[in-house]
């Protein structure tokens, strides 16, 4: 509040705000959003694509001067039926030369249309997510499959009654309520499992049972219904590759930053000392918990060749996401996050041009060889790995018991989709 009231104190009476000033008071009041020890605030700024200041948001060291433009996901809006190539491909050079993907790039049909941080709902003013997601990576079957999601839909449909908001507007209750969205998503696709399947079938599957039971509680029915999340928090948690991305490689480190203070590194530190380290630029107050991962038989790898990935990201935009639609301007959209070598961001930038039906939004970012201090993930051999899982195999999470909020404000994978985190 002092920093909001300090933006505020710097203007006379009259004075408009700037996009970049209410864009850094929303970062700020962000800053304050804290849940289950780690912070839990998610943004995006969409703004013209004229916005010089906004394009610049993290420009030099805004890390040092503005740490709260790290809060948000900051994109370009474009008009489908408006942006011409030279425009387009001249923005798409600025990102290339910010070095850091910035900023994103998101494609509409409707100017007052949005979406969620991580851009895979496709939202009117005034509107929510409503998300659920699928494990895709082990299914056996089209009827599991189709059964995996007619579940999804149905939680996913009974959600959408939820409307009943004590702290909102009105106008939030009503959009709500006409469009009833539901997002019924898939994690594991980098298994490489379901695209051997039919997801246009299920999809349909999806769409006739939020129908059902819409019908059975008195609600509309979903407006729009399939999508695709970046899963990197819920992947953590089921052991699978995230959403559409690929799995890091056959063998591999994940490393995940903790507090010292923290329950957690408190017992690996003492009973599990293999698996933990001191943070390399904060060795005083953070560690670093170090976790061996293995890809499934058959899994598509990060060494695939990003045309690839975006191929994948199109097919299922095609197969998946678009026959879950029924109405408004845009469609859900497949989030990910595309890394690219320096010579391949030409030929990326003509086909995000080509394929500009297919996507609302994807974050690009340069490609990195995982050469620096205590990546998120990192190669490892087979003998690596299962020297590892000899010391996982002996932890007892029973014995982490935290006993007063030791809340540390960290970031949370949340977007992060298989990418560095540390955007």
């Amino acid at each position: 509040l002092v920093k909001v009231q300090g933006i505020l104190d710097s203007k006379e009476d009259g004075d408009k705000l700037s996009s970049i000033e209410v864009h850094d008071m929303v970062c700020h009041v962000a800053d304050a959003v804290l849940a289950g020890g780690i912070r839990r605030a998610a943004l995006i700024s969409l703004f013209s694509a004229d916005d010089e200041e906004m394009i610049a948001c993290k420009s030099g060291a805004w890390w040092e001067n503005n740490p709260q433009r790290g809060r948000a996901n900051n994109s370009a809006v474009l008009l489908r039926h408006k942006v011409t190539k030279e425009f387009f491909m001249d923005l798409w050079k600025r990102v290339e030369l910010s070095g850091a993907g910035e900023p994103g790039i998101y494609l509409t049909n409707d100017k007052d249309w949005g979406t969620n941080p991580c851009c895979e709902i496709a939202l009117r003013p005034f509107q929510f997510c409503n998300l659920c997601e699928v494990n895709v990576s082990d299914i056996e079957s089209q009827e599991d499959l189709n059964a995996r999601v007619k579940a999804a839909a149905f939680i996913g449909t009974l959600q959408a009654g939820y409307t009943d908001f004590h702290y909102l507007r009105d106008v939030w209750k009503r959009t709500t309520e006409k469009e009833a969205l539901i997002g019924v998503s898939m994690t594991g696709i980098g298994s490489g499992v379901v695209l051997g399947y039919n997801m246009k079938e299920a999809a349909n599957v999806v769409k006739k049972e939020n129908e059902r039971v819409a019908n059975l509680i008195g609600i509309n029915k979903s407006a729009r219904t399939t999508t695709v999340k970046p899963a990197g928090t819920t992947s953590l948690t089921l052991g699978t590759s995230s959403g559409i991305h690929a799995w890091h490689n056959d063998y591999y480190i994940r490393r995940i930053r903790v507090g010292k203070n923290e329950a957690i590194y408190s017992y690996l530190a003492i009973n599990h000392p293999e698996l933990v380290e001191d943070e390399y630029f904060r060795p005083h107050d953070t560690a670093v918990i170090s976790i061996p991962q293995k890809a499934p038989e058959g899994a598509i790898l990060r060494t695939e060749s990003p045309f690839q990935l975006l191929d994948r990201i199109k097919k299922v935009h095609l197969e998946w996401v678009k026959p879950g639609h029924r109405t408004g301007n845009n469609t859900h959209n497949v989030s990910a996050t595309v890394s690219l070598k320096a010579e391949e961001w030409e030929i990326a930038g003509e086909w995000m041009w080509e394929n500009r039906e297919h996507y609302n939004g994807l974050s690009v970012l340069p490609y990195d060889g995982g050469s620096y201090t205590q990546a998120p993930f990192e190669d490892c051999t087979k003998e690596k790995y299962e020297e590892m899982m000899k010391y996982l195999h002996t932890v007892d999470l029973s014995k982490v018991i935290e006993l007063e909020d030791n809340t540390a404000l960290k970031e949370q994978a949340a977007c992060a989709g298989g990418a560095c985190e540390v955007k």
